[in-house]
């Protein structure tokens, strides 16, 4: 997936590691029919059921919004994820000869909460597509949309989260490094690919700690309605969440034992 136009360092980062992801959701998992191949279509999804997904395996899928291109999808890439959990609209439509494999939302589900392991990835991979569509949206509709999701760069030693702030927003930290510091006391670290912050918006609590940069690092962030209705339409991407959280918390425990 890219932009028609020029793009960030971040958003190229996100593409390939979308691609990566789709590519270890979708090993092992049985198509639900025989791979298609289409000429022409204004709209790829028309008379498919909500719940279809398609991989692309040759040729490039056009998305567009009002009849805006914003986005350009090819070989690799998982369409129609955010279009049959409605959290985008959009039309994905071809011009030339496009190789799809279809594939079963919920089948994809149920295939990834078998996995831990792809658990700990679900909510950073949905997170990440949906950005990436909003980010598509910002820069080729800027006139008509505003982006409830964005890239935000901090050098080493700068405040991603303070404490005591409202929680408005969940991040995700794309590359680099933090820590989680308590009333000047480092309580936890934060590593790439991590989503953080979403304690405070579960709890309807202020920050509890500050999130300190402790190198040059670039983060996502989603507003928390967003986020909110993400776990909405996906409710087992908590588990995730909670293990992290869970074992954030026993890190914690760990240090206040030793201290005392």
């Amino acid at each position: 997936m890219h932009l028609p136009t020029k793009q960030s360092d971040s958003i190229s980062d996100i593409a390939i590691k979308s691609r990566s992801l789709t590519e270890l959701f979708l090993q092992n998992l049985l198509p639900v029919g025989n791979p298609v191949e289409i000429k022409v279509s204004n709209d790829i999804f028309a008379n498919q059921p909500n719940t279809r997904l398609f991989h692309i395996t040759e040729g490039q899928v056009f998305y567009r919004v009002r009849g805006k291109l914003v986005a350009i999808l090819e070989e690799g890439d998982l369409i129609g994820l955010t279009r049959s959990l409605n959290l985008n609209e959009g039309v994905f439509s071809c011009v030339e000869t496009v190789s799809l494999v279809p594939y079963e939302r919920d089948e994809l589900i149920a295939h990834v909460n078998d996995d831990i392991k792809l658990q700990k990835n679900w909510a950073h991979y949905l997170v990440c597509n949906i950005a990436f569509y909003q980010q598509a949206l910002a820069q080729e509709i800027r006139a008509e949309f505003q982006p409830q999701a964005g890239f935000i760069h901090f050098n080493e030693g700068e405040v991603i989260i303070h404490q005591g702030d409202e929680a408005d927003k969940v991040y995700t930290l794309l590359d680099g490094s933090a820590d989680a510091v308590c009333d000047g006391v480092k309580v936890g670290e934060v590593h790439t690919n991590e989503i953080f912050g979403a304690l405070a918006v579960f709890t309807r609590q202020k920050r509890i700690a500050s999130v300190i940069a402790t190198s040059d690092c670039t983060v996502l962030a989603v507003r928390k309605e967003e986020f909110v209705d993400l776990i909405d339409h996906q409710p087992q991407i908590c588990l995730g969440l909670i293990e992290e959280m869970a074992a954030k918390i026993n890190q914690l425990n760990t240090q206040l034992s030793a201290k005392q």
